[in-house]
């Protein structure tokens, strides 16, 4: 017993320990060890482990407080706390049943009925809005009406002064081909014509036509000119 746990006459307990694993090792405690570790100088051991005792041993719990499980106010502390924040933050996200009772109850705290300026400026833009409305549709309405007057007039305009060039165009043939039937073989009888009603209507821009005239009516009573026959 005194081998293992040490007695006063032992001057060095590690140093009798190491011997005596050696020399139940024999040859075989070549290969635990070496030269270094047998140089090496022991620790001096403290004071209070150089001679244990069992009697100065402390004393070991019984086995009912073995199994009972200790809690300290540090560790009741933080579980309040931990209760507390789980607590906090189910309380910022009501249940699902209570959204309908808080929106009841916001509706209930709102006024019933809006304030009378309120209610009059609304009335009053609501008027104002409908009147603007009116007047953009009846200038829409208007606008519209002009645009299909104004086209019905230009094709009636177009349609009657197209009629009025047609006729004066084919009174104009008429007449021509009139004077040609009604006229003699004579060509100059014509053309000296022609030079009458032309200088009558002053479409003449030349100086005096009574020389070209006196020629004109020489070849027409000529009868062997040329270009009496048609």
């Amino acid at each position: 017993m005194s081998d293992y746990i040490g007695s006063p006459n032992t001057e060095d307990p590690t140093t009798d320990f190491l011997a005596r694993e050696r020399a139940a090792l024999g040859e075989d405690a070549d290969f635990f060890t070496n030269d270094a570790d047998l140089n090496v100088s022991p620790s001096p051991i403290p004071p209070a482990l150089t001679s244990p005792s069992f009697m100065d041993s402390p004393d070991l719990p019984s086995p009912s407080a073995m199994m009972t499980p200790t809690m300290t106010t540090t560790g009741t502390d933080d579980l309040i706390q931990e209760s507390n924040q789980v607590s906090q933050f189910e309380s910022s996200y009501p249940a699902t049943d209570q959204l309908e009772s808080s929106q009841a109850f916001h509706n209930a705290m709102l006024p019933d009925e809006e304030p009378e300026t309120v209610r009059q400026w609304r009335e009053k833009q609501q008027g104002i809005l409908a009147e603007r409305d009116e007047e953009a549709e009846q200038k829409k309405q208007e606008t519209i009406k002009k645009a299909h007057e104004d086209i019905d007039k230009f094709y009636e305009d177009y349609n009657e002064k197209k009629q009025k060039a047609i006729e004066e165009h084919r009174e104009h043939e008429e007449q021509v081909q009139k004077e040609k039937d009604d006229s003699d073989a004579n060509v100059w009888e014509r053309v000296l014509k022609q030079c009458n009603t032309s200088t009558a209507d002053g479409l003449s821009k030349s100086g005096d036509v009574s020389r070209m005239k006196e020629i004109m009516l020489g070849l027409k009573n000529t009868k062997d000119a040329p270009g009496s026959i048609v």
